[in-house]
């Protein structure tokens, strides 16, 4: 074989093996690409499906809450219970004089009883279920900031309202810690439970866990409630009032004789911990 034949056999060599490098790197590229398309097809599917899961569960969430306010409305002639009312708001100013406090009777500020807005006491009752009255102006305060009462006559059907003391205190300590029960001696002829939230009310002939469940859906921590993004109330103390740490009512005057730093942690005059939110309006 000749010299130029040998050069050029070794050069077609050298150019073959080039090119079946360049096969193999394009491959490789190729396999790499495909690798990475694969993983974000993958990690697209499984936030795609994350992503439904969530929708689902709102969707699923909101058809169950509609159902459940299907099914009260549904049981409300069976229970004696009125529809949810929505009452107009009253000026919300706070009760802080002793004097101003005497000349504010809830008979005489509120026109509709129990109110669901109006001037109330600057201190807020702790969250719980109590057997004894508690000042229907210490409790504005707590609708105020997006509480529900839970009020029962006193003379109602003793088996209903225990129903609705367990019932209540459930709700408590799961989804609703913004909830207060107590007894009220004025409630409208025919009325022996009744649900209140700000601007929103709803009485019962009967206490009915359904209809009470879709009261709470609806109202609990409602939009209404001018400071609704204030914590629940579970500590005493700093304007907070536990009824239980005292004996008796808790009434104030001209109701009844308690009077501002006796007896109670925090006064009428005092803002319950935690302040009012910066973006709400002072109430």
């Amino acid at each position: 074989m000749s010299q130029p034949d040998t050069e050029l056999s070794k050069r077609e060599r050298q150019k073959q093996r080039r090119e079946a490098k360049l096969v193999r790197e394009r491959a490789r590229q190729t396999r790499a690409r495909r690798k990475r398309l694969l993983i974000v097809a993958a990690v697209a599917a499984v936030a795609l499906a994350g992503v439904g899961v969530v929708i689902g569960n709102q969707v699923s969430a909101r058809q169950q809450r509609q159902a459940t306010i299907a099914a009260a409305e549904a049981r409300l002639g069976e229970v004696g219970c009125t529809p949810i009312e929505e009452q107009p708001e009253m000026e919300r100013g706070h009760l802080t004089e002793p004097d101003a406090m005497a000349a504010s009777d809830p008979d005489v500020i509120y026109p509709d009883r129990p109110t669901t807005s109006g001037p109330h006491l600057a201190v807020v009752g702790l969250t719980g279920v109590y057997d004894k009255p508690i000042d229907e102006r210490l409790l504005v305060h707590n609708m105020e900031h997006g509480y529900v009462v839970l009020y029962y006559d006193p003379a109602a059907d003793a088996e209903m309202v225990q129903s609705l003391k367990g019932y209540a205190q459930e709700r408590i300590d799961g989804p609703n810690p913004k909830v207060v029960v107590a007894p009220h001696d004025a409630m409208p002829d025919g009325t022996s439970f009744a649900s209140v939230a700000w601007n929103f009310r709803q009485l019962c002939e009967q206490f009915d866990t359904e209809v009470t469940t879709a009261f709470l859906e609806q109202h609990y921590n409602g939009e209404a409630a001018p400071e609704r993004l204030l914590e629940p109330h579970l500590t005493p103390g700093g304007g907070v009032i536990d009824p239980d740490a005292q004996e008796g009512p808790v009434l104030f005057p001209p109701l009844g004789d308690q009077a501002a730093g006796e007896d109670v942690e925090g006064e009428p005059g005092e803002e319950p911990a935690g302040g009012e939110p910066a973006d709400e309006p002072q109430g």
